[in-house]
């Protein structure tokens, strides 16, 4: 059995017990209003020394009779109790209280889950933290905070990513490891409880650069009343679902299989999943030679072209995560694929129009019994150029936000890391989730060019949407990516 199964299997153990506990409760499976700054934690009323005089009737009888025990001490024999206790900040946020205001500047982009996690940071502010978000585009956040890094002097506290975007910034040496940190912290907060899985996603060279908050894939979302009304079956294949979405498209919906390719980085996601499901990796994982443009690449993209032209030609090219979440919340859409993050959004009754309608199922497969799902987690990061006295009270932060009672909260809007954390009103997606992640194409690659190799296969692939030929948009990629892995010196 090869590293990569072996791994999957125990992300396979992991989404099992995840499942059984959610069947055990009952369940198959963007901002918060910013509080006042609240005032510091009072420290308690200082005990009474020992040594403070005692009134007369707490005098002994006389010398003779006085213990031994009762002599003056020195500093040296200051008994232990006597030393100051850590004052935590709350039952909520059960992290040291810094002494005096920290604050904290988090940059990432939202979906319900990082909502959740971000609330969970706000009971910090109960002490001496405050915190700042700035939630962009994912895509525009991505760029941000590369810049930011680079500059050697962030500006940024807390960088939000998933585990590509996590190679990028360490192979760039923008985030600082945190192994450290991890293992000072490892039993206070349980963090074995985060599968090794998880865990490996967010290491390069042996080294951790985050802790691993949401755990995500792709799968299929369909609105099963819709589907039954036409006759119409859940696809497990993309050559069924190119049938479906026709037949949704004849009964006069103008969206008949919606998947999101309205940028670069969509499109190289997209790519890499349905390639994976072919058998084959974009690059040499031990090389980096390009593997995409291939027969094998030719097919994954003409597939991902036919699902923009045929399926739903005015919203794929268009549409953003957030424009696909809400079109099967208003039945826009009743058929399609999207990240299993907004599962938990399908039954928002302020947001959605079709609560308990959405089902979801494993992403889709070419027939090769591999399916078109990459496996993802999301955590955050510390830059590397944040100052080495705040780095701490930072990744306490971050603890105090993913701990078990964190988890179990953000439970309620996705997947999460921790083994056996669920949340009885969570999303309805875990058994889709599994399927996908255990039977999925996997993790991105984390060699030095793989990064490379993303950028300019989404530069590329994108432009078929002006009509760019497939066989001439990988030729460019090719090209792209082996001038400038060569050049930074990666190949």
């Amino acid at each position: 059995m090869s590293t990569q199964q072996r791994r999957w299997w125990r992300v396979f153990a992991v989404f099992c017990a995840f499942a059984l506990i959610v069947a055990a409760c009952g369940n198959d499976d963007d901002d918060a209003d910013e509080p006042a700054a609240p005032a510091a934690t009072e420290a308690p009323a200082e005990a009474p020394m020992d040594d403070e005089p005692m009134d007369d009737a707490d005098e002994p009888m006389d010398d003779a009779e006085a213990p031994m025990d009762d002599e003056p001490m020195d500093d040296a024999d200051e008994p232990m109790d006597d030393e100051p206790e850590v004052m935590l900040i709350s039952d909520e946020c059960a992290i040291s209280n810094p002494e005096s205001n920290f604050e904290i500047d988090i940059m990432g982009w939202e979906f319900p889950i990082t909502t959740q996690y971000a609330e969970e940071l706000d009971d910090c502010e109960e002490g001496n933290y405050s915190f700042n978000y700035q939630f962009l585009d994912s895509q525009e956040a991505r760029s941000a905070m590369t810049q930011d890094a680079a500059s050697g002097s962030p500006s940024f506290e807390l960088y939000q990513g998933s585990n590509a975007f996590i190679s990028e910034l360490a192979n760039s040496g923008f985030v600082r490891p945190l192994n450290d940190l991890i293992d000072k912290y490892r039993d206070e907060f349980n963090l074995d409880q985060i599968d090794s899985a998880f865990w490996e996603m967010a290491t390069l060279d042996g080294n951790i650069y985050s802790v691993p908050m949401v755990s995500n894939t792709m799968h299929v979302f369909y609105n099963e009343p819709a589907l039954a009304e036409l006759g119409i079956d859940v696809p497990t294949t993309f050559d069924e679902a190119f049938q479906a979405c026709a037949d949704i498209q004849d009964a006069g919906y103008d969206i008949g299989f919606l998947y999101m390719l309205s940028a670069g980085w969509a499109w190289q996601i997209e790519f890499d999943s349905v390639l994976g499901s072919l058998g084959q990796q974009p690059i040499d994982p031990v090389t980096g030679a390009p593997n995409f443009n291939t027969p094998e690449g030719v097919e994954a993209a003409s597939i991902l072209k036919r699902m923009w032209e045929d399926c739903a030609p005015n919203a794929s090219n268009s549409y953003s995560t957030d424009d696909v979440q809400a079109a099967f919340q208003t039945r826009e859409a009743i058929l399609g694929h999207t990240w299993a993050s907004r599962a938990g959004a399908m039954d928002d009754p302020e947001a959605s129009t079709v609560v308990g309608e959405i089902q979801f199922a494993a992403a889709l497969t070419p027939g090769t019994g591999t399916v078109a799902a990459p496996a993802y987690i999301d955590g955050w990061m510390i830059p590397a150029g944040t100052p080495e006295e705040n780095v701490e009270k930072i990744f306490l932060a971050i603890l105090a936000a993913t701990d078990q009672e964190s988890q179990e909260a953000a439970a309620e809007f996705g997947l999460v890391t921790r083994t056996g954390v669920s949340n009885p009103n969570g999303p309805r997606n875990a058994a889709a989730a599994e399927a996908s992640l255990v039977n999925g194409r996997g993790v991105d690659l984390t060699h030095p060019a793989a990064g490379i190799a993303r950028a300019k296969l989404g530069e590329a692939l994108v432009s078929i949407l002006d009509g760019t030929p497939i066989e001439e948009a990988l030729a460019a990629a090719e090209e792209a990516y082996l001038a400038e892995a060569e050049e930074q010196g990666v190949l």
